[in-house]
C-alpha cells in the first residue's frame, strides 16, 4: 500500500492516535509505555479509508508532528459545609506525565485552579488546581483552598444557593 495511503495509529489503553509518520506513532507509544507500563501501547496500521470512516476525527485526526507531553502537577482538598477540611479518600497532591491529546489533565498552564460545589446531600466544596508548575500549583493551591473553605461557610456569597 502506498505510504500516503497508510495512518500510523497509535493505540494507547482504549484511546487511539492517528498519524501520519510511523516514526511519530513508535515515539509516542515508546513514551507512553514507560509512563503506563501496565497499559496497552502499540501502533496499528490503517488504510486511510478506514480511519477516516471508522476512526475518532477522521482525516483531520492525523497528527503530523509528535504531541507535546508535560508533568502536570495536580492537587485537590474537600471541604465540608461550614469551611472544615476533610479527607477526601486520595492523594491531595500528586504529579504525572500528560499528553495534549488527554485534555482532561494536560495544560501549558503554569498553574490554574477552581472550587466547585458538589452535588447531592453532603454539599461539599472542592479545591482543584493543576499546572506545570510545582511552584506556581503549591500557591494557587492555598489560594484554591481559602476560597473553597470561604464557599463552604457562605454559600450565598457565591451563588450556591439554589442547590440547598
Amino acid at each position: 500500500m502506498p505510504a500516503e495511503l497508510v495512518v500510523h495509529v497509535a493505540r494507547l489503553g482504549e484511546r487511539r492516535i492517528p498519524f501520519l509518520h510511523r516514526e511519530h506513532a513508535d515515539e509516542v507509544v515508546a513514551r507512553w509505555g514507560e509512563d503506563w507500563p501496565d497499559h496497552t501501547a502499540e501502533v496499528e496500521e490503517w488504510d486511510r479509508w478506514r480511519w477516516e470512516y471508522e476512526g475518532l476525527g477522521g482525516a483531520s485526526a492525523i497528527r503530523e508532528h509528535v504531541p507535546e507531553r508535560a508533568v502536570v502537577f495536580h492537587a485537590r482538598a474537600l471541604f465540608l459545609p461550614g469551611g472544615e477540611h476533610t479527607a477526601s479518600g486520595g492523594p491531595e497532591q500528586w504529579s504525572m506525565p500528560t499528553w495534549d491529546f488527554e485534555t482532561d489533565r494536560y495544560t501549558d498552564r503554569a498553574s490554574a485552579w477552581r472550587t466547585s460545589r458538589r452535588s447531592g446531600s453532603g454539599q461539599e466544596v472542592e479545591a482543584q488546581v493543576r499546572g506545570t508548575d510545582k511552584a506556581a500549583v503549591e500557591t494557587a493551591f492555598a489560594e484554591a483552598c481559602a476560597q473553597a473553605a470561604d464557599r463552604a461557610r457562605n454559600p450565598g456569597k457565591y451563588g450556591d444557593t439554589d442547590d440547598w
